[in-house]
């Protein structure tokens, strides 16, 4: 499907640069342009960048990372594992992540709302 879409923006593409005129330069202009490259002075405006000497950057810059992977795969595991749905409300562990019927807490009181009568 996007090789069609591709395809249908090249065609419209291709329509519309179709329509666009090929500019005339005037007679001698690509001349003239090379001739005044050269009548510059360009030696005295270069100026050369040298390069940075690059800094040893130490290895306990990540050492941040190490404890917040450990966490994230402590909390995966645990997660799998099913050890801690205890401590976790039904709206996360209950039917709602198991996409069954049972009952859910409302943690946020909004499903009170919405259970009174002609209320939208």
């Amino acid at each position: 499907m996007e090789q069609d879409n591709n395809r249908s923006e090249e065609r419209e593409l291709r329509a519309v640069l179709a329509q666009a005129s090929q500019p005339q330069l005037p007679a001698g202009a690509a001349d003239r342009l090379m001739a005044r490259i050269a009548a510059e002075p360009q030696a005295g405006r270069v100026i050369a960048f040298a390069p940075r000497a690059k800094a040893q950057r130490p290895f306990w810059r990540y050492a941040a990372a190490v404890p917040l992977a450990a966490s994230l795969a402590l909390g995966v595991w645990l997660g799998a594992n099913g050890r801690m749905d205890f401590m976790m409300p039904n709206a996360v562990t209950g039917g709602v992540a198991l996409n069954d019927d049972t009952p859910v807490d409302d943690l946020g009181g909004v499903g009170a709302a919405y259970a009174e009568e002609s209320t939208t």
